[in-house]
């Protein structure tokens, strides 16, 4: 299993959390509370867990091939670009 992950500091984590997750449940199986989420895509996995008192979005995909993370990655910076346009957030993967 391949990994990588990412953690995000703005005020608008919380937010950020509740949108990927319900933007992402319109096509594919997710589910999500306030505090953390997880999406299930045709090549992997993204979990999201908020910390630092939601000044912090922990990110974490799963896939079983290289490739498949980076497809995975792709659509995660993608939504997380597009939801959020006021402000530009540092994606460092890890």
């Amino acid at each position: 299993m391949e990994k990588i992950q990412t953690t995000l500091s703005s005020p608008h984590c919380a937010k950020y959390l509740v949108t990927l997750c319900r933007h992402f449940a319109r096509k594919v199986p997710a589910e999500w509370d306030e505090y953390s989420g997880e999406v299930t895509f045709a090549m992997g996995t993204c979990r999201f867990s908020l910390g630092h008192e939601g000044q912090q979005l922990d990110v974490l995909c799963e896939a079983e091939n290289k490739e498949n993370l980076h497809m995975v990655r792709q659509i995660i910076e993608h939504h997380l670009t597009m939801f959020s346009r006021r402000e530009t957030l540092a994606v460092k993967w890890q």
